[in-house]
């Protein structure tokens, strides 16, 4: 067995804490600046040769996003490490993403090294954060413990030599190595699809070399490994074991924190995808529960899988125990037609784009069946408009109104978007000034609001059910015999 010895490091921590800035002084370029919201949105892998007294030893580097949304990333990273390397700022000390970070670590059973970042500000009280970690129970080197940790500053540089020195002394205890000769074994760490090269993911690999002439294979996703590409982007021939890796060309977005493996035909990687897809369904089809509550179907389009990971979070912590969320699509890329046609007839229903492009038809088809696209580049503001716009289907929104269902019979005339109809009021009541949702054998159509009803002839302030009337609906959907106008809060919602 032929080994050698490559640590991957998670860089991880809370966010706005200096992990991003500590790297690109390690790497010697900036990606900080291009952040938006000064939190870094993806996970990048990176690859430098450190240099001791003994010997010259490559390191990977895998940087990961410190906003707790990212916290799915980050545990997958800590699990696709050696080593991780939990950022603690000097003037801040320990926040709840270190905590999360810390149990990721913990939960990976990975060495780690404690790195105290900010060390040149004039706020910087090491002592105070060395107490932070203290009270979490991660003992340090000279305090009763034996967790290395160092102070470092990724502005002047100070302590990162230091640092180096020590994920080169965890790799030598630990006895760290990787396999080249091994059979092929890497970790999806990011993937993405680009407008014009498809889908292409970022790897780890873990064990093996990677050739090309093989079919890359995860989960519901292959690929034919035509070209391997490396941290720099630069075509290599091959790459071994420790280093990280990009393909493209793959027949679906690989999940993130997924093992990749290799065959060697065409055949054996559709085989095996068909295989999985199959297990995924059946997964899916027991997983089905019926559910009483009043439901918000979600489709969730990203720049990224590792930011959909992420999006996902954020909406799990949405408190919405009135309303049930279905995300029945979550893919990467552009919000595109077919992503509207998934929600067509189904109310309410919206798409949530995270730092992506909306394609000009799904955003006119989106108009016209009144299904909101929301996006965002910053991925929490994704989740504080969804939280709002839930609290419009909850127990605050009339939930105690008496809900009315009336049938359209005849439509007399319209001036403009208001529509002068007869109808039958079949279930509550009708009240003139209600917002009304119309349907259309069983599909939404379109709102609108009632301006006028008659009962009789007369003009009437309510009609109940069941009698006929007439109605004057101010909407600028069309509105035709054989329609049904629904209002109400939860209870008219529910029903649909």
């Amino acid at each position: 067995m032929s080994t050698v010895r490559q640590p991957v490091v998670a860089i991880v921590g809370h966010i706005d804490h200096g992990k991003t800035t500590l790297l690109d002084y390690i790497r010697t370029t900036s990606v900080a600046a291009r952040e938006a919201g000064g939190i870094t949105q993806r996970v990048s892998a990176y690859e430098i040769v450190h240099t001791t007294k003994e010997a010259a030893t490559p390191i990977t580097f895998i940087d990961t996003p410190g906003h707790e949304a990212f916290s799915a990333m980050r545990r997958r990273s800590a699990s696709a490490a050696d080593i991780a390397v939990l950022i603690v700022a000097a003037d801040d000390g320990v926040k709840p993403q270190t905590k999360e970070a810390l149990k990721a670590i913990q939960d990976a059973g990975v060495p780690f090294i404690v790195c105290f970042t900010k060390a040149d500000k004039d706020s910087a009280n090491l002592e105070k954060a060395k107490e932070s970690v203290l009270r979490e129970g991660v003992y340090l080197e000279g305090l009763g413990g034996d967790v290395p940790w160092v102070a470092a500053s990724g502005k002047t540089g100070d302590g990162v030599p230091e640092l180096l020195d020590l994920i080169v002394l965890l790799t030598d205890v630990h006895g760290i190595t990787v396999d080249p000769t091994a059979p092929f074994r890497a970790v999806v760490i990011e993937s993405a699809r680009d407008p014009r090269a498809g889908i292409n993911a970022t790897l780890i690999i873990k064990a093996g070399t990677l050739k090309t002439g093989t079919f890359a294979v995860t989960g519901t996703a292959y690929a034919p490994v035509r070209a391997v590409e490396n941290f720099e982007g630069k075509r290599v021939d091959s790459l071994a074991a420790g280093k990280p890796v990009r393909i493209t060309g793959f027949s679906d977005e690989p999940q993130v924190g997924s093992v990749v493996t290799l065959v060697a035909t065409k055949k054996e990687a559709e085989d095996a995808v068909k295989d999985a897809a199959q297990a995924d369904k059946r997964s899916s089809d027991h997983s089905l529960e019926d559910s009483k509550k009043p439901l918000m179907r979600l489709v969730l389009k990203a720049d990224s899988v590792g930011s959909i990971e992420a999006l996902q979070y954020e909406i799990s912590k949405i408190p919405h125990p009135e309303v049930e969320y279905r995300i029945v699509a979550a893919t990467v890329g552009a919000v595109s037609e077919a992503d509207v046609k998934l929600l067509i007839g189904f109310q309410p229903s919206v798409i949530l784009a995270f730092n992506t492009k909306v394609d000009a038809g799904a955003k006119d088809l989106a108009e016209r069946q009144h299904i909101a696209i929301e996006t965002r580049a910053i991925i929490y503001e994704l989740s504080e408009w969804l939280a709002e716009e839930t609290k419009k289907h909850g127990p605050d929104r009339s939930a105690e109104t008496v809900h009315g269902v009336a049938k359209i019979l005849k439509a007399f005339s319209v001036t403009g978007t208001k529509h002068v109809v007869g109808g039958r009021v079949e279930e509550g009541i009708l009240r003139r000034g209600d917002t009304v949702t119309i349907y259309r054998r069983g599909i939404e159509v379109g709102t609108g609001k009632i301006i006028n009803l008659q009962e009789q002839r007369a003009d009437a302030a309510q009609i109940s059910a069941v009698a006929e009337c007439g109605m004057q609906i101010d909407s600028r959907a069309d509105i035709v015999a054989g329609d049904t106008i629904q209002m109400g809060g939860i209870a008219a919602f529910a029903k649909k």
